[in-house]
């Protein structure tokens, strides 16, 4: 038995191994990385959006390397990113989104206008995955819809995006996933059920992983701070490192030279913040740094001068929206105007812009929030970022070719604060479901609940406090107080999503009930401004609508403006069309006027002309009811909606459940 030396790639660290001479590890690891050299040289890996046939076979034998070991500069790189989303009410269509956008779906053609545009949340037939199917710890070509069905009852889950800067190298990276899962699973104690996809269509090959956020015994998964942090992306770095050795000097800088170009922002971003002296200046000799900072003076983030260098504040920030301006760019990269592409620009924080939807999606892979882009009448494309589940509900099932407005926040006092107020000066300061009930017997109990999901926002922001009893106190000063809730809301989401029509200008041409471009022939609405195409698409549109109209009996020949009464008869038109093709799919009567109280199971959306209903299906009938976004909340759920001053408030409602037919 002799003893071998092995030398770490830092000076001055080594560790002792005891083996025979004649079984160096060097030997195996040099044969192995000229092989996989020799992979990497015939091909970088495909772009195509499918991963390739062959891979390192099974990259080796399962848990060869032991114990993953601490993370050194030599270790191959793999970027984790981790986040758990909450389900909330409803049948968790973020998580049926988010599996149609990690299965890359192409949208369904088009028909007529009508019931298609329908979302069923009771039974929801998924169209099969178009391009890339799923795999788990034993199969593989697996259906993600079918599988994640059986989460929506579910508290939340969790996505993972696992990346390995040698992915291509890597070839299949089902074994490595597998491998990282299993150990995850170790890590807490428990069988875990997941469903994967990797991604070939980017430079980075990536893998999304979606884990069901409950444990085998029925009890909700928690994953601990430190494995979602490092655990994960430990294992996935020795798994990678065993597989391909470690990196050699040069591939470290080679990689560091490669950062220097990025659009993001880079660990070398990290080093120059860290670099900043007392006085803002950053003196520093390397040149990789330097090449960096001549970079960012390109982009006007870096000015040199005689005392050294200075970034622009928030240099984060401005690279992360230069990041997402590239981004959009992208994706909007086929959109064409009369054959030229329209510049880019992001939407002007406190004006109100509406235009032509193009295009509408997850701003990052691992992120609930949405990019939108419209086409404006004054040829360019305006673009904005929306996180609050109000605006994406919006947008939910918006097509290119919707009309979108993207409307700025104003921080103003609501009639909600009032009555707050008001039912505190009754008792003393003091505010509940309990308090408002007592004080204001035929309140709706909708409007209460809503109160109070409003004071539990403001005390989230220490703006309000509860008592013991969990009564919220309410100052002299909360209407002062919930201006400052409103302004700091506007501050952090300064825009909302808007929509004007969920119809195309062509749908909208021959449609029977009351459309967009009839507010503007009502003179409710203008027309877009400017002279682009869209802005003469739209013209051209309004003119064939008025023709429909007159040949229709809906408008005169000589009549310059469209009725408020002709379009509420459109309106009931339509309206009556779609109650009787639903009456006769589901079987019971379908109601299309308008009550004053309505209860059955929110169970569809309907996109019509004249814009969102919701079907609500009761014991005996069902009711078509104006949509309101706070629906989505109560999607398969039994609710009740009263009809108050400003539109339906709802609530769920309690007790027993409805049965209700199968619905295609």
């Amino acid at each position: 038995m002799a003893i071998m030396i092995v030398m770490a790639m830092r000076e001055n660290e080594f560790e002792l191994k005891l083996g025979r001479i004649g079984h160096e590890r060097s030997s195996s690891l040099a044969r192995v990385r000229a092989s996989v050299r020799q992979r990497a040289g015939v091909s970088r890996g495909p772009k195509s959006g499918y991963a390739p046939r062959a891979g390192i076979k099974a990259h080796f034998r399962k848990g060869s390397a032991g114990k993953a070991r601490p993370v050194m500069a030599s270790s191959r790189r793999v970027v984790v990113k981790a986040r758990f989303v909450v389900h909330g009410g409803g049948k968790c269509a973020p998580l049926r989104a988010h599996v149609s956008y990690l299965a890359r779906e192409q949208g369904q053609a088009r028909g007529e206008p009508g019931l298609e545009r329908a979302v069923d949340y009771l039974q929801r037939e998924e169209t099969p995955n178009a391009r890339l199917s799923f795999y788990d710890g034993g199969a593989q070509d697996l259906d993600g819809n079918a599988i994640t069905a059986g989460w929506a009852d579910d508290s939340r889950h969790f996505r993972l995006i696992i990346s390995a800067e040698d992915g291509e190298a890597l070839g299949d990276l089902r074994p490595m996933i597998r491998e990282v899962m299993s150990d995850l699973e170790r890590q807490v104690g428990t069988k875990l059920e997941w469903v994967a996809v990797d991604h070939w269509d980017t430079d980075n090959p990536h893998t999304h992983v979606l884990v069901r956020g409950r444990r085998s015994d029925g009890q909700d998964l928690f994953i601990p701070s430190k494995v979602i942090s490092h655990g994960i992306r430990e294992k996935a770095q020795a798994v990678v490192t065993r597989v391909l050795g470690p990196r050699l000097e040069a591939d470290i800088a080679r990689d560091r030279w490669r950062e220097i170009d990025d659009v993001r922002v880079t660990p070398l971003d990290r080093q120059l913040v860290q670099a900043q002296g007392a006085s803002g200046h950053i003196v520093i000799h390397r040149p990789d740094l330097i090449a960096r900072l001549e970079r960012l003076e390109g982009w006007g983030l870096a000015t040199r001068g005689v005392q050294g260098w200075r970034i622009a504040p928030d240099l984060f920030g401005k690279l992360k929206a230069m990041e997402q301006h590239a981004q959009v760019e992208t994706a909007v990269s086929g959109h064409l105007s009369e054959g030229r592409p329209l510049p880019v620009l992001a939407a002007v924080l406190g004006e109100r812009l509406e235009g032509m939807l193009v295009h509408l999606g997850p701003s990052g892979d691992l992120d609930d929030n949405f990019v939108a882009v419209i086409e404006t009448g004054r040829a360019e494309l305006r673009y904005a970022r929306f996180e609050r589940q109000a605006d994406m509900v919006q947008l939910d099932g918006a097509m290119p070719g919707a009309q979108v407005a993207f409307e700025p926040n104003l921080a103003e006092i609501r009639p909600s604060d009032r009555a707050i107020v008001d039912i505190a000066d009754r008792t003393g300061g003091l505010y509940s479901a309990e308090h408002h009930l007592a004080e204001a017997p035929s309140v709706s109990r909708g409007l209460v609940q809503a109160n109070i999901r409003r004071l539990e926002a403001m005390r989230r922001m220490s703006l309000v406090s509860r008592t013991s009893e969990g009564d919220f106190l309410v100052g002299h000063d909360h209407l002062k107080r919930a201006l400052m809730y409103e302004e700091r809301v506007a501050r952090r989401y300064p825009l909302s999503a808007s929509v004007a029509s969920y119809w195309s200008l062509e749908e909208q041409i021959n449609a029977i009930g009351p459309t967009r471009l009839d507010r503007v022939l009502a003179g409710e609405a203008a027309s877009p401004e400017g002279t682009s195409a869209f802005a003469r698409q739209h013209a051209a549109a309004l003119q064939q609508r008025r023709l429909f109209l007159i040949d229709q009996g809906w408008l005169g020949p000589n009549e310059q403006a469209l009725s408020r009464d002709a379009m509420r008869r459109m309106a009931e038109t339509e309206l009556r069309g779609v109650a009787d093709d639903l009456s006769a799919e589901i079987g019971k009567p379908v109601l299309s006027v308008r009550m004053n109280a309505v209860s059955g199971v929110y169970a569809r959306r309907i996109d019509l002309a004249q814009g969102r209903v919701a079907l609500i299906v009761g014991e005996r009938h069902a009711n078509l009811v104006p949509w309101r976004p706070a629906l989505e909340r109560f999607a398969g759920r039994e609710v009740i909606g009263e009809l108050r001053a400003q539109g339906m408030s709802w609530q769920l409602q309690r007790g027993v459940g409805i049965s209700l037919p199968p619905m295609g």
